[in-house]
C-alpha cells in the first residue's frame, strides 16, 4: 500500500522545522550581539557622564592646554557615542529582520503541522468508512448465506 499523504508530509515538516531552528539560532546569536552593543553604549555613556562630572567638579584653575585636550577628548567621546548609537540602531533593524524571518519560518512549520493533522483526520475518516463498508458487506454476505440455508 502506498504511503499516506500525512506520512509523506512529515518530510516537509522536518525541513520546515530545520529552517525554523536555523532562523531561531540566527535570531538568538544576533540578539546577544545587539545586547553586547547596547551594553557597550551604556558603558560609554556612563564613562562620559563620570568624566564630565569629575572634570566639572575640579576646583583648581584649568590651564589652556588642559582645556584644549579636554575639549578634544569630549568631542571624540561624543563622536564615539554617536557612532555606537548609529551602529546599535542598524543592528536593531537587522534584528527585526531576523525576528520576522523566524516568525515566517515558525508560521510555515505550524501550517504544515495543521495540514498534517487535517490529512490524518481525513485519512482516519476514509479508513473508518472503508472499514464500515467491509463490515456491511460481511454482514450482507452472512445474511445471504443464512437465507440460502433456510431455503
Amino acid at each position: 500500500m502506498a504511503e499516506s499523504r500525512s506520512k509523506r508530509m512529515q518530510v516537509v515538516l522536518t525541513l520546515t522545522e530545520r529552517s525554523e531552528q536555523e532562523a531561531a539560532d540566527k535570531l538568538g546569536k544576533f540578539t546577544a550581539q545587539v545586547e553586547a552593543e547596547s551594553e557597550q553604549l551604556r558603558q560609554l555613556n556612563e564613562y562620559a557622564d563620570q568624566y564630565l562630572h569629575a572634570y566639572g567638579a575640579r576646583k583648581v584653575a584649568v590651564r589652556p592646554q588642559e582645556l584644549i585636550a579636554y575639549s578634544g577628548f569630549i568631542q571624540r567621546l561624543a563622536e564615539a557615542r554617536k557612532e555606537q548609537q548609529a551602529r546599535l540602531e542598524r543592528m536593531q533593524l537587522q534584528l527585526e529582520r531576523y525576528r520576522q524571518a523566524w516568525r515566517i519560518a515558525h508560521q510555515k512549520t505550524e501550517s504544515i503541522k495543521e495540514l498534517i493533522l487535517r490529512l490524518q483526520h481525513d485519512e482516519n475518516l476514509l479508513q473508518d468508512k472503508k472499514l464500515q463498508k467491509e463490515l456491511d458487506e460481511l454482514v450482507g454476505q452472512a445474511y445471504s448465506r443464512r437465507e440460502d440455508k433456510h431455503e
